[in-house]
């Protein structure tokens, strides 16, 4: 035998020295606790962000008459006029048909591409006449491509919102403003 000191053995269950590795496949309760934060704010987020979206594609349900109201005040609109069913179906080639209410305003000079479209109707007809807008655009667009470099800008910026049960189809200089005051009416 030699004659060594002992050396103490510390406990296990003591705190480690400073400045010491941590023991490996001994996990520690942080990481834990910040994994499952990291999850709840992430849950949190997307919860927020479907609100978000939904809340944007909702519309209040108004009467169309007062969306019309709304609209032939609006700037612009009163230099257009406003189409019937068969100047709907001549410039969308669709008709207005299962619609619960719809309005167009159109210009009747050939170098003004300005016009304004909105209906509300179900899912199946909205699908119908969305097509019909996009349609409409590539047809103007074909026709003002080489010349009018004016109304092919505009037709460009065509602003085409689906909200609810409504379509908004809007192609002018004005076409921001027009958008505006039918959002108004529908939030």
């Amino acid at each position: 035998m030699t004659d060594r000191p002992a050396t103490a053995r510390r406990p296990v269950h003591a705190a480690p020295r400073r400045g010491a590795r941590r023991a490996p496949g001994r996990p520690t309760a942080a990481p834990e606790r910040r994994y499952a934060l990291i999850k709840w704010a992430l849950l949190v987020a997307l919860l927020a962000y479907a609100v978000l979206v939904v809340g944007a594609n909702s519309a209040r349900d108004v009467d169309f008459a007062e969306i019309q109201r709304a609209m032939a005040t609006s700037p612009g609109v009163g230099n257009l006029n406003a189409l019937d069913e068969n100047g709907f179906q001549e410039r969308m080639d669709a008709s207005p048909e299962g619609c619960e209410g719809w309005l167009m305003y159109g210009s009747d000079e050939i170098m003004d591409v300005s016009e304004l479209m909105i209906a509300k109707g179900d899912e199946a007809t909205l699908d119908r006449l969305e097509d019909a807008v996009q349609g409409r655009l590539e047809a103007q667009l074909a026709v003002f491509r080489s010349y009018g470099v004016n109304q092919k800008d505009l037709l460009e910026g065509a602003t085409v919102l689906r909200r609810g049960d409504y379509l908004f189809y809007a192609v002018g200089e004005a076409a921001d403003q027009w958008a505006d005051a039918f959002l108004a009416c529908i939030r």
